[in-house]
């Protein structure tokens, strides 16, 4: 009777922790689609949508290498809020805010390098390349921003709270929105507003997140040291976490940038219609990455209570949730995928081009579900080096599975590669956790 109510007390804890994220994820598609929209009624037109396709997503990919900043701050401070120790919450919450300005102010000035990068990614389009240098130009003074935003969340979703994240997200993307549609308008400004409006959106974010903070935890940040701002501890396993974080979010990086390159090898219909697929991919992530960030936020707070029992009953339920949802999205991908795919595209050719690929894609949600869930179990207890390890290994079958394939299969040895690389991660990390779980009674 005891375990079947913690067990419904571990699933309504997940559910609240998950839901907040989940919807704030499912802006995130609406924003990317409202800057191509306005771009697309600039006078620049084609051009404009062209570069604001490549300098945001080198942006967006070179912020994402950093979301290590957002993870260890989580797991961090979960712990701590578990253990109830205050000192220590604050105490990470400062070191995590000098690293974000310090990696953020480090973006910035490497602002002439990513727009060298960014003219190479436009190759030979000159008109791209010159508005694309000029979008980066502008979005990575919004640098210190991001990184302070990354920050920030880690540090409520540490403190069981994704609602205010959630509120802070929708409130970024509609002030964003508001505010690029507003500046398109100004005469000679095309992808210069669009810039323009996501950082002052992410300024005005960092604004709202630490009043919200002031508001909620203020009892809590009486603790607070402004001179800890400034005194990058040397704490235990501190740095060397960080470290292997940032190095998964750089495989991670380098296997998705890989995937799109690989498809151009094959031709622009291959192209649009890996695109394209690959949108159902980023669909379930948006789902699985809410109990993600459940699992980190509960994982971190059982361990720091030394809790080994709650930590084994949660990660029974936040898979109980997982492969429903998995063979769910599975069936639907598999059984109806035109709706999806036409809604995404009105080009015959390239919808017919992904159908005959998407069995491969219907079998993402059931090979991959698990590496989300232990992802978030993995941050939750710190256990950075298992991350680090199993996205090594995940990258090696990738990588070594399409170069060995290739040449008989084509883009079928493509989209293989991907469904073996989810599943070498998910299947490396519970093999990890099993040799790790007995060390929890002793962190």
């Amino acid at each position: 009777m005891k375990a079947l109510s913690l067990a419904r007390t571990m699933r309504r804890r997940i559910v609240l922790l998950a839901l907040p994220n989940i919807l704030s994820n499912i802006t995130v598609p609406l924003l990317s689609l409202v800057d191509v929209g306005l771009a697309g009624h600039t006078p620049e037109g084609k051009t404009a949508i062209g570069a604001v396709a490549v300098a945001s997503g080198v942006v967006s990919t070179l912020y994402w290498l950093f979301g290590f900043l957002r993870m260890g701050t989580t797991g961090f401070v979960a712990q701590c809020f578990g253990a109830k120790d205050l000192k220590q919450i604050n105490q990470h919450l400062a070191q995590g805010l000098s690293l974000a300005l310090l990696s953020g102010l480090l973006l910035f000035m490497a602002t002439p390098l990513v727009s060298l990068f960014v003219r190479l990614m436009a190759q030979d389009q000159l008109a791209i390349a010159a508005s694309a240098q000029l979008y980066v130009s502008i979005a990575l003074c919004g640098a210190p921003a991001a990184m302070l935003l990354y920050v920030l969340n880690g540090w409520f979703i540490g403190m069981q709270n994704t609602r205010i994240p959630m509120i802070g997200a929708i409130s970024i993307n509609l002030i964003n929105i508001v505010l690029s549609a507003l500046f398109v308008q100004i005469p000679g400004w095309g992808v210069e507003g669009l810039a323009l409006g996501t950082i002052i959106a992410q300024y005005v974010g960092v604004l709202l997140l630490g009043l919200l903070a002031v508001w909620r935890y203020g009892r809590v940040l009486r603790h607070f040291c402004w001179r800890d701002l400034f005194r990058l501890r040397r704490r235990k396993g501190y740095f060397s976490t960080q470290r292997d974080l940032f190095i998964r979010s750089a495989l991670l990086s380098a296997v998705t940038l890989f995937f799109t390159y690989a498809s151009t090898s094959y031709g622009e219909e291959v192209v649009a219609a890996n695109t394209l697929l690959l949108q159902f991919f980023h669909l379930f992530s948006y789902f699985m990455d809410g109990f993600a960030y459940a699992g980190e936020a509960l994982t971190g707070r059982y361990v720091g209570m030394q809790r080994r029992d709650l930590v084994q009953i949660l990660v029974r339920q936040l898979f109980s949730f997982g492969w429903p949802l998995a063979v769910l999205t599975s069936l639907l991908y598999l059984l109806v995928p035109s709706p999806l795919l036409h809604l995404l595209s009105d080009s015959p050719e390239v919808v017919a081009v992904a159908l005959s690929w998407v069995p491969y894609i219907a079998f993402v949600p059931l090979l991959g579900f698990a590496a989300f869930l232990w992802d978030g179990v993995f941050v939750g207890a710190t256990y950075a080096r298992g991350l680090r390890t199993s996205m090594l290994v995940a990258s090696a079958f990738f990588f070594g599975f399409y170069y060995l394939m290739r040449a008989s299969w084509g883009v079928a040895a493509l989209w293989i590669s991907f469904d073996l690389y989810l599943a070498a991660r998910g299947l490396v990390q519970w093999w990890l956790w099993r040799r790790y779980t007995p060390k929890l009674t002793n962190l």
